[in-house]
């Protein structure tokens, strides 16, 4: 599917939008709010990763597991606020979505796509897309006007899960 071979595929809160236009200051502000989701989603992570066996990493490991609460804290009351769309199987590339539709969606219509990628940071990307095709439920999309920094984050991002997901497999 992506250019890279390198996929997310996982059921995650996932919302379609239909956009005419992609004026761009609201890509600005797409962008700005995807950049900061991969950045928290990559310092989360990292804290997962980390041995805390040395006592200046085991200090600063509790520091992090505080300010983890307090972002889980933050983020119950956003989802209280304002709820993550439903659940739906994403094959997310560095180039490309696939996702399954509740509706039908006509090959040629532009949009964003909100996801969210960790239930742990309710924080979704906010993702314009082309629709190339559909097969059945399943919708096919090209990422289009991703800013060059937020390329580079989701290919990170999902580089980051590919290895993950390989570690998991090699246990």
């Amino acid at each position: 599917m992506s250019e890279t071979g390198i996929t997310l595929h996982a059921h995650l809160p996932l919302a379609w939008a239909a956009v005419q236009t992609f004026p761009q200051p609201l890509l600005a502000e797409w962008m700005h709010g995807n950049l900061i989701c991969l950045h928290a989603l990559a310092a989360l992570e990292s804290h997962e990763e980390k041995d805390t066996s040395a006592t200046g990493e085991h200090a600063a490991g509790r520091l992090e597991a505080k300010v983890d609460l307090l972002l889980q804290l933050v983020g119950e009351l956003m989802r209280k606020q304002q709820p993550a769309p439903p659940r739906v199987e994403v094959t997310l590339g560095a180039h490309e979505v696939v996702w399954d539709a509740a509706s039908p969606i006509a090959a040629g219509s532009e949009g964003v796509l909100t996801l969210f990628l960790s239930p742990r940071l309710h924080w979704p990307l906010a993702l314009p897309v082309h629709v190339t095709g559909t097969q059945g439920t399943k919708v096919h999309a090209k990422l289009i006007h991703l800013s060059e920094e937020v390329q580079e984050w989701l290919e990170r991002t999902l580089f980051r899960y590919h290895r993950r997901a390989l570690h998991a497999r090699s246990r």
